[in-house]
């Protein structure tokens, strides 16, 4: 069946059920009909409506009394008179709904479509002209997801080339460690903390030059020769190394981590990926640094790597939990999702505030089970 390229629908707080639609139906103008507590929301939308080359018109719309809604509802529909639209009832609450879509009824008639949006389930359920179920397309890309939201990427790592190149080259090395994690426990303590004081980023020049406590030996000593042969660092065999250069000892730092999930993501093929960026409120009030944010089915993953030992201070791994959770919601609505993924073991009362947060935990022996889990979520 044709179906009308003109939309209406309510700001809403959640706004990817408005803008899925648009997009997936083609839309060509868009307007949003948004109460004085929607404002902000309906310029969200806008600009994410607007990013992907649809006209938006906003419209204010009193809904302080039942007179006022259905005042409101008679003036937008005789300004789109007997025009073929498609209304988005997902928003709004139950007393707009009603108005308007007696109003578009009684001007469009036949030429009213009437569509609810259900974003858990997938689909877009059509009332009008008849009862049907759509499918909801896989359509959205990271920067689209974002927007909606009312942030915008200000660095995309990714996307550098180099950065690409560099983790192909020693993703040998990257998969030791990740699929290894439960075994290296306290060697990525040691290895974190050497190339922390090299970094020296407080008051210093880099120090690549650093030393063991002790002569690594066994699987510790094979990953050092493995790290040497790929030119990251120099080991003389006994307790001394020298980091190759800063960006070496950023990737012993926990770098490896994050090129860890790209390696993995890379054969998966979600929607959209991006690794190392920063993103920033459109408003520019605040930035956020995401290890990684995935996108797959209209859905964010974001995920923050740790590979430094958690557990030291409660209320500091608490708060790290509580803000995932949160940047995970803000970025990406109600089915937005954090994963947390430790190359350390976790205590078993931060993955129950991870529970409790709607955050997921993969931890040392479980970080090798990324894939798995990464394709679970991408079907869920």
């Amino acid at each position: 069946m044709a179906r009308p390229d003109l939309h209406v629908c309510i700001a809403t707080g959640q706004n990817l059920a408005n803008l899925i639609p648009a997009v997936q139906l083609g839309a060509r103008e868009v307007v949003i009909l948004e109460t004085a507590a929607m404002r902000q929301s309906a310029e969200r939308l806008k600009a994410a409506l607007k990013a992907r080359g649809i006209v938006v018109r906003r419209q204010p719309f009193d809904d302080a009394s039942p007179e006022a809604i259905v005042a409101a509802a008679q003036q937008i529909a005789c300004e789109l008179g007997e025009a073929p639209l498609i209304f988005n009832a997902t928003g709004g609450h139950k007393l707009m709904t009603l108005a308007l879509t007696q109003e578009f009824q009684d001007l469009a008639g036949d030429n009213l479509h009437l569509l609810y949006c259900e974003t858990r389930f997938d689909r877009i359920d059509w009332l009008r002209p008849q009862a049907v179920t759509e499918p909801m397309d896989d359509l959205l890309k990271l920067e689209d997801i974002l927007l909606a939201q009312g942030y915008r990427m200000r660095t995309r790592g990714d996307r550098d080339v180099q950065w690409c190149v560099d983790a192909d080259q020693r993703g040998s090395l990257t998969r030791a460690l990740g699929d290894g994690a439960d075994k290296l426990a306290r060697f990525f303590g040691t290895l974190n903390w050497l190339a922390d004081q090299a970094l020296n980023e407080a008051d210093g020049p880099f120090r690549p030059r650093q030393e063991f406590d002790f002569a690594p030996g066994g699987r510790h000593a094979e990953l050092l020769r493995d790290a040497e042969k790929l030119g990251l660092l120099n080991w003389d065999g006994d307790s001394e190394i020298v980091f190759a250069h800063s960006d070496a000892a950023r990737y012993f730092r926990g770098g490896w981590l994050e090129e860890y999930v790209w390696l993995k993501l890379r054969s998966l093929k979600p929607a959209d990926v991006a690794i190392n960026l920063v993103i920033e409120s459109v408003e520019g009030k605040a930035s956020n640094e995401l290890d990684a944010a995935i996108v797959h089915r209209n859905r964010l993953l974001v995920v923050e790597c740790k590979a430094k030992r958690f557990g030291r201070e409660h209320a500091k791994d608490a708060d790290h939990i509580y803000k995932l959770a949160q940047l995970a919601q803000q970025t990406g609505g109600l089915m937005g999702r954090g994963l947390l993924l430790s190359a350390r073991q976790v205590s078993e009362d931060l993955r129950a505030r991870a529970r409790d947060h709607q955050v997921d935990v993969l931890a040392a022996e479980q970080v090798k089970e990324l894939a798995s889990y990464l394709k679970h979520w991408m079907r869920e």
